[in-house]
């Protein structure tokens, strides 16, 4: 419901000086895109986009000579950056593609706005704003957002095939900004659903982007529901998919309030979800430190059960982070037969949450005091010493751990002062 205007951008004194510099001369510039689109529906936003006439060596120009640090970011494609915290903004020359390939696209500069708002892929993502607050929305995007409803601009299979990533953006936007009705026979879904094995053709890092956007939306079940009926997820994943745990996943995070993790929705999807490969993974593109998340969150190391007692959790927990544990034990709750609502589950969360991690007594520092040399015999004493306090439930305490480590040190034929 388009409600609440929300240019909060317009405020920002970058902004301002920015749109007064590309605009001095005539209606150059205007803002366009993912900045207007939330505005409209209240939504803040912190990325810019702004369309204008000027070429980018006009634009680096006009802003570096009022002492505004303009970045050539993309300016092969007409784009450059200005980089002003809160905001990012992108300026970009209005283009015409002249040739496509469905990855790639060589475009020329332009200075008409229907031909610019004729090459963006949606109708709710061609909405401009001008500077003196009034709209220009040639294909009528803004009656799509209020209707919910994510349109090509254009003929489907067309644009599609001018870029193959909108497949997974048409899905992605309406995660976000459609409603949950759309239909297998949509033409819109039918030509993805056409085009779906061009998917292959794209880079990992674009379809991981454009995945993990969708997987972070509010509700995203009935989009994965149709990318799963039209064999868009197989194709992702390499495998065939079902959505039973994820569906399952979605309705515990609802039922009991839980802050969305992508990583545990991912899980839920993919094949084999009790134990991932990383190399069944091609399709997507996972930094070293998601990987290790990945294997960790999919690892059978720990046994998680809604019947784990406190020392069981501390036991866990001085392995491992809080945040790993809370992510075992969500997934170990999706793949159990427990309902979505289950109070033993529930407070295996909040015992997670409220337990302390147990902390070693003992440093190297506490046997160099009773007179040992620096060297592997340190490494070992603490490593048998901190087993015991470990078997102890923790209970042991500093003085009781030090006692133990004099009479561990005189067995292994070493001196104490």
């Amino acid at each position: 419901m388009i409600n609440k205007i929300q240019y909060n951008f317009l405020q920002d004194k970058t902004c301002k000086k920015i749109m007064s510099l590309l605009n001095k001369k005539e209606d150059t510039s205007r803002f366009v895109g993912g900045c207007v689109r939330d505005s409209l529906i209240g939504i803040d936003t912190k990325d810019i986009d702004i369309a204008t006439k000027l070429e980018p060596n006009d634009v680096i120009n006009i802003l570096t000579s009022a002492s505004i640090n303009a970045v050539p970011t993309g300016i092969h494609h007409g784009t450059i950056s200005v980089f002003s915290k809160p905001f990012i903004f992108e300026i970009t020359t209005l283009r015409s593609d002249i040739k496509t390939d469905g990855r790639h696209a060589e475009v020329i500069f332009s200075d008409s706005w229907k031909k610019d708002a004729s090459r963006r892929d949606f109708t709710i993502n061609s909405i401009y704003l001008k500077q003196n607050g009034d709209i220009y929305d040639p294909y009528n995007g803004i009656q799509d957002l209020k209707k919910k409803k994510v349109i090509f601009i254009g003929e489907p299979n067309e644009r599609i095939n001018e870029d193959y990533l909108r497949i997974l953006r048409f899905f992605r936007f309406n995660a976000f900004y459609g409603n949950d009705n759309i239909k297998l026979s949509n033409n819109s879904v039918e030509a993805c659903a056409t085009n779906k094995n061009k998917i292959k053709k794209l880079s990992s890092e674009r379809i991981h982007n454009e995945f993990f956007k969708i997987l972070n939306s509010t509700n995203p079940y009935f989009v994965i529901n149709i990318m799963e009926k039209i064999g868009i997820l197989d194709i992702l994943f390499e495998k065939k998919v079902e959505t039973k745990f994820f569906k399952k996943l979605i309705s515990i995070e609802e039922k009991n309030s839980l802050i969305i993790d992508q990583f545990l929705r991912f899980i839920s999807l993919a094949p084999n979800t009790r134990k991932i490969y990383l190399s069944d993974l091609k399709m997507f593109n996972f930094s070293k430190k998601d990987k290790k998340k990945l294997l960790l969150l999919t690892s059978q190391e720990f046994k998680i059960n809604n019947k784990l007692r406190k020392n069981d959790i501390e036991r866990i927990l001085y392995q491992i982070d809080k945040q790993s544990l809370v992510g075992l034990a969500i997934l170990s709750w999706v793949f159990s037969s427990s309902i979505a609502i289950d109070k033993k589950w529930k407070s295996i969360l909040t015992q997670i949450n409220k337990t302390k991690v147990p902390i070693f007594p003992l440093k190297a520092e506490d046997l160099l005091n009773f007179g040992l040399d620096e060297g592997p015999i340190i490494g070992e004493i603490l490593k048998e010493i901190e087993q015991d306090w470990i078997n102890s439930c923790f209970e042991l305490n500093k003085e009781e751990l030090l006692l133990k480590s004099k009479a561990l040190i005189i067995k292994k034929g070493h001196n104490i002062y």
